[in-house]
């Protein structure tokens, strides 16, 4: 607040360097792309020992390897780390098979943890930390209802733990928002998760389509992200009951 002659400006403060971390893609994106190369960069120079090393380290915990990447996974989404990134790993050591499911369900349960504890969180400090995003998304659940996280959740490099806060603060049902993102994370778990399993042979038939899916996706997303951008902008809000 400036207070001038008899007047009082109100200054809006711009968003912190954190805030804009989370809310923006490029830094999940850049995180994906560093773990790939990474990987790629092993199998050309002979690290594959190491990584199949890991493997090996996994495969003897058995049962145990995959339960305890389900929980890692689980801690990790609630600490904003990107469910991408997730994907990469699980595919890198369980293979695509396999890793599917375990980081599907790790990303599910930990999306369902933060929406819990996001129940319990001031609506005002979410609202800051997710700017403009919080009323577009409660214009669009106002309209939509639960189906609005399934389409929320299809697009690519979303800010996926963000966005379990920004619903938790709405009065969206645990039941729906596990339902539209269990659903619309599975695409883009199978694509970063084959992205990740087959790292080390980036000339497989599996990588370059991977590679393909994933540009298709980022596209398709990014012309979604504007239409629901549009929509929600022109949805009018529902309106509050006064006591």
């Amino acid at each position: 607040m400036v207070h001038g002659e008899g007047v009082a400006v109100q200054v809006e403060e711009g968003p912190s360097g954190v805030e804009r971390l989370v809310r923006s893609p490029w830094p999940r994106l850049g995180l994906l792309l560093a773990l790939l190369a990474t990987a790629i960069g092993l199998a050309l120079t002979g690290g594959v020992d190491a990584v199949e090393a890991a493997k090996a380290w996994v495969a003897d915990l058995g049962v145990l390897g995959p339960v305890a990447f389900i929980v890692l996974c689980a801690a990790a989404t609630t600490c904003f780390l990107p469910v991408s990134v997730l994907c990469a790993v699980a595919g890198l050591l369980f293979g695509p098979v396999l890793g599917v499911p375990v980081v599907w369900v790790g990303a599910v349960l930990g999306a369902a943890g933060s929406f819990l504890v996001g129940r319990g969180l001031s609506k005002d400090a979410v609202e800051r930390l997710a700017g403009e995003r919080m009323a577009s998304v409660n214009a669009l659940l106002d309209r939509y209802g639960a189906a609005t996280v399934f389409v929320l959740r299809l697009l690519p490099l979303g800010p996926f733990a963000l966005l379990n806060y920004v619903l938790a603060v709405t009065s969206l049902r645990l039941r729906g928002f596990v339902l539209g993102t269990g659903a619309g994370i599975a695409p883009g778990v199978v694509v970063y998760t084959a992205l990740g399993g087959t790292a080390e042979d980036p000339t497989s038939p599996v990588f370059l389509f991977s590679v393909a899916a994933l540009v298709v996706m980022t596209v398709v997303g990014a012309v979604a992200a504007r239409r629901v951008a549009k929509r929600a902008a022109g949805v009018e809000p529902a309106p509050q009951e006064t006591a």
